[in-house]
């Protein structure tokens, strides 16, 4: 788009004349419908998932982490700027007030012709299969660790013999996932407006909650055990995510309903569903405890490498 007519977008900011908007597109989209609430904030924090399998975490992943963040704060600005230069300012308001869903894709095929359009659409949706695999390896390390940690069943926890993958808790993740398909499935709801909308808002609520609270969790791990006294590691960059967090975890509590395409009812329910969750995992660590001998040796067969080098890295760093 930026390479066909770079021209209007870069000069048509506010410009009253012909706008991408005015040439025809077409609605029946359903597709793109409300792809801006996918993946809101969860993503670039799921580096930190994969640290067992980098040589050495200590320094991959930070720079991994690092690096997400620039590329993906570089290519929304560009992507907002392209979009709001296409329509103007006033365009881009009416246009994202009138067809959210429908916005990019509509965009792009006035730009690009009704084949980018299709091609946004297929880009779309081999870019949500994309997304679905990477969230399904992430919920297996979570599960993965939590199943080590004593918090979820200790099968959970087990890597495989011989290719070291947390094979157990993929296989629980994808039976999850087939059983809340077909319960979905089963009562009719609609894949686009009800399934994707409500998982994607509340996924989207639930990671900046977790976020939060694992920049309080820094805050005040540092802080007790002072395995580290860099400020900027342990107090300021954390506290700077932390009040980051609650703003962005605030505006969408007062937006949730918006966000999933609901009713208030409807948010509200889904977040009590959160909290209740939040409340019974609390309990059930308070009562089992963590298991720290049924963490894998290093040496032992199936073990994924550099499970244990988590506070050994922290150590060798502050030396």
């Amino acid at each position: 788009m930026l390479a066909q007519e770079g021209d209007q977008l870069g000069v048509r900011v506010g410009d009253p004349g012909r706008r991408a908007g005015q040439r025809e597109t077409r609605d029946e989209r359903p597709v793109g419908g409300r792809t801006d609430r996918y993946g809101q904030a969860p993503g670039f924090e799921a580096t930190a998932v994969f640290r067992d399998e980098a040589r050495d975490p200590g320094r991959t992943i930070p720079r991994a982490t690092y690096l997400a963040l620039v590329l993906i704060g570089a290519f929304y600005t560009l992507s907002s700027w392209a979009v709001v230069s296409a329509w103007g300012d006033d365009g881009a308001v009416a246009r994202a007030t009138e067809d959210p869903g429908n916005m990019i894709v509509a965009t792009i095929t006035a730009v690009l012709g009704p084949v980018g359009g299709d091609l946004a659409q297929v880009l779309l949706v081999t870019s949500l299969f994309a997304a679905l695999l990477s969230f399904h390896n992430v919920l297996s390390r979570y599960l993965f660790a939590l199943g080590n940690a004593g918090s979820m069943p200790a099968a959970l926890g087990r890597s495989h013999a011989r290719h070291a993958s947390p094979h157990a808790a993929s296989a629980a993740q994808s039976g999850t996932a087939l059983a809340l398909i077909a319960v979905f499935a089963v009562t009719g709801m609609d894949p686009v407006t009800q399934v994707f909308a409500w998982m994607a808002g509340t996924a989207t609520l639930g990671v900046l909650a977790l976020m939060a609270l694992t920049c309080a969790a820094v805050l005040v791990f540092f802080r007790r055990s002072r395995v580290d006294t860099r400020f900027w590691h342990t107090a300021l960059a954390p506290a700077l995510g932390l009040a980051g967090l609650l703003v962005c975890l605030w505006l969408t509590v007062a937006n949730f309903p918006t966000l999933i395409g609901g009713s208030p009812a409807l948010a509200t329910a889904i977040g009590g569903v959160l909290v209740a969750a939040f409340v019974l995992g609390t309990v059930l660590t308070r009562f089992t405890g963590d298991r720290p001998g049924t963490l894998p040796s290093p040496d032992a067969p199936g073990t994924v490498t550099g499970y244990d080098t988590a506070g050994t890295d922290l150590q060798e760093e502050t030396r």
